[in-house]
């Protein structure tokens, strides 16, 4: 699972032998030591994610919901319930039924910030699915091969003066979606 920086530490979720995260690892980059801190509740697909200050974990239960819990208060780790997204599975068993994809695949979810709100995606056989945080299907990518990844591109804080220079650049476009 991917590591997400936040207040100069490192977190990431800490499984057992059952795939399950109960706890999530915590480096203090600065004193150089561990910790550790609990989840909102068990389960097995967990992520992790930043946005303005906000500390916060997507759990989908049971591949129909996705819970978004975020740190109401890091110290005395203290977790609210932010968003419960009930995925549209109508439209994306339509959608998948046109290539035939989806027999016996499981879904990946990624939330990360994106223009000031949650960007929250779905991974499915060879499909990924935006879904907005009130559970509509925005936008759906189909691609053979498919694969996940951790990375994620940023915009850079500096505004270099070549980016100006290239033509048709988009300063502020999302390069994939």
């Amino acid at each position: 699972d991917p590591h997400v920086l936040f207040r100069g530490s490192l977190h990431w979720c800490t499984s057992d032998y059952d795939g399950e995260c109960k706890t999530i690892g915590v480096f203090d980059t600065r004193s150089e030591l561990f910790r550790e801190m609990r989840t909102p509740v068990v389960a097995c697909c967990v992520d992790l994610f930043e946005m303005d200050d906000m500390f916060g974990v997507a759990i989908l239960d049971c591949e129909k919901i996705i819970d978004i819990w975020v740190l109401q208060d890091y110290e005395r780790e203290i977790w609210v319930l932010n968003h419960r997204i009930e995925l549209p599975f109508a439209e994306i068993r339509v959608q998948c039924d046109k290539y035939d994809t989806y027999i016996r695949s499981s879904f990946y979810v990624s939330v990360m910030p994106g223009d000031g709100e949650l960007l929250v995606l779905v991974k499915f056989a060879d499909w990924l699915f935006r879904v907005g945080t009130d559970g509509k299907l925005v936008a759906t990518l189909h691609r053979k091969g498919l694969d996940r990844t951790y990375f994620q591109l940023k915009q850079s804080l500096v505004s270099h003066t070549f980016f100006h220079a290239l033509e048709d650049y988009a300063m502020n476009a999302p390069p994939f979606i």
